[in-house]
């Protein structure tokens, strides 16, 4: 599994920090837009809500049978407030771990003569194997992949969502010794 892939903590945590702040910026939110949004089921939203109001962060007040309105406690503030520091700890943690271990994969490519290089996987961590990548006499480009990689020197897994899958399929289309990867993306080379 990948070191910055969303495990269910952090997926939750983020979940219940744009819940969190969604109360705080509009309490007449509806759960249905809420959760479409979120991309999950509107049932989730209603027990994250629920847990929400039973760890005292929300407090609840009825304005119709059908209507209800939130609003953020002081507990709330002080735990989205958390959940904001903790997600930004992650985040550049993840940039500063992704920045050194590029510099160390493009070094290397340097010293054996690669320099062209395909990034397979667009996101956070292309836009980073990018930036380090300026300066280098490295050109990258991001690709699908299904592209063809024949006019690469070399292959770099930058997919963080499923970088296991990404390894394997790309190992189809490819010999092995081209396919570039990084420590924090926890690839096992030998899993085919």
């Amino acid at each position: 599994m990948a070191a910055f892939q969303n495990t269910r903590e952090q997926t939750e945590q983020k979940v219940m920090m744009h819940l969190l702040s969604e109360i705080e910026r509009n309490p007449s939110f509806t759960q249905r837009k809420l959760a479409d949004e979120l991309g999950i089921a509107l049932g989730l939203i209603n027990q994250y809500l629920k847990r929400s109001v039973t760890k005292g962060w929300l407090r609840i007040s009825q304005i119709s049978p059908r209507r209800i309105t939130y609003f953020l406690t002081p507990e709330g503030l002080k735990e989205k407030g958390q959940m904001v520091a903790d997600y930004l700890s992650r985040s550049l943690t993840f940039f500063r771990d992704a920045r050194v271990q590029c510099e160390a994969v493009f070094a290397e490519c340097r010293e054996t003569g690669l320099e062209k290089i395909a990034l397979v996987g667009s996101g956070d961590l292309a836009d980073i194997a990018k930036l380090v990548a300026q300066g280098t006499g490295i050109e990258v480009f991001i690709l699908e992949k299904e592209a063809d990689f024949e006019p690469y020197h070399a292959i770099f897994i930058t997919d963080v969502m499923d970088p296991q899958g990404t390894y394997e399929f790309v190992s189809t289309k490819v010999e092995e010794h081209k396919i570039l990867t990084l420590k924090l993306l926890h690839i096992s080379r030998g899993a085919l």
